[in-house]
């Protein structure tokens, strides 16, 4: 079973100049709040972008059923699977012209997979849930799939829509700013830590939310919303927390900003 986003509070070790007690969300829905409440719309440890995948149709091996829950269980790991395949398996144009969060074309970023809140009964089908951004067209995909009899039922796109950053996601706005002038407090507080050269997230522990526009924000914050923007909190690897909360990355035009 994945692990679910679930709510938490981190505190952060004094390192150096940048390194600060933080208080962090695991979780919540929503757009980054005031300073000091960072109430926003936590990283969801959902795996990155997708290929593509095998139809299940006439003429080939029938997708596998593996383990399924009942009811409002939680997805299983199979179901996850299965409903990530199938959510791609019919949408052509989404598995082949779409973009991932690291800039691959054909390959649409998978943000989330849940059950939907209509499956509440033993006797109810089991409709799961598949979030995809297109990060071709800052595009929100929902496609809702029944697991009973594995056909997608619906599917939404939504501009302006922000669910919490997968674990990609994070991972990706984090090599931005590593890589970005801005991220040279980070860099030197990451040495300090651990006497070693900062060159890339895999060094790190990081968590994004979302961030979108508040009245009075320019020099390319007032776009996030419309495009996907994320704060991050970055850990050192079984060390102290070092404070980016001054950072937002614009993980749609690969910008950092100032915020």
């Amino acid at each position: 079973m994945r692990q679910r986003i679930v709510w938490g509070a981190l505190t952060a070790v004094a390192g150096t100049a940048a390194a600060v007690v933080v208080a962090v969300p695991f979780g919540a829905a929503g757009d980054d709040q005031q300073d000091g409440d960072p109430g926003a719309a936590a990283s969801s440890p959902a795996p990155g972008a997708l290929g593509t995948p095998g139809t299940g149709g006439p003429g080939t091996a029938p997708l596998p059923t593996g383990k399924t829950g009942t009811g409002s269980d939680p997805l299983t790991e199979d179901e996850e699977q299965r409903a990530e395949e199938l959510a791609l398996a019919g949408d052509r144009p989404l598995r082949t012209g779409s973009e991932g969060v690291r800039g691959r074309e054909g390959v649409p970023q998978l943000v989330n997979t849940d059950l939907a809140d209509t499956s509440v009964s033993e006797g109810d089908d089991r409709i799961a849930e598949v979030y995809f951004y297109d990060y071709a067209n800052d595009t929100l995909v929902l496609k809702s799939v029944n697991l009973t009899s594995n056909k997608v039922v619906d599917t939404v796109e939504s501009t302006g829509s922000q669910p919490p950053p997968a674990a990609a996601e994070a991972e990706a706005a984090a090599d931005l700013l590593v890589d970005s002038p801005a991220g040279a407090g980070l860099r030197q507080d990451y040495k300090a830590a651990t006497g070693k050269e900062l060159t890339g997230a895999e060094q790190l522990k990081v968590q994004g939310m979302t961030y979108t526009a508040r009245p009075g924000d320019s020099g390319g914050l007032e776009k996030c919303g419309e495009h996907r923007c994320v704060r991050l909190f970055t850990r050192v690897a079984d060390g102290p927390w070092i404070d980016t909360r001054a950072y937002v990355i614009d993980l749609s035009e690969r910008k950092v900003h100032h915020a």
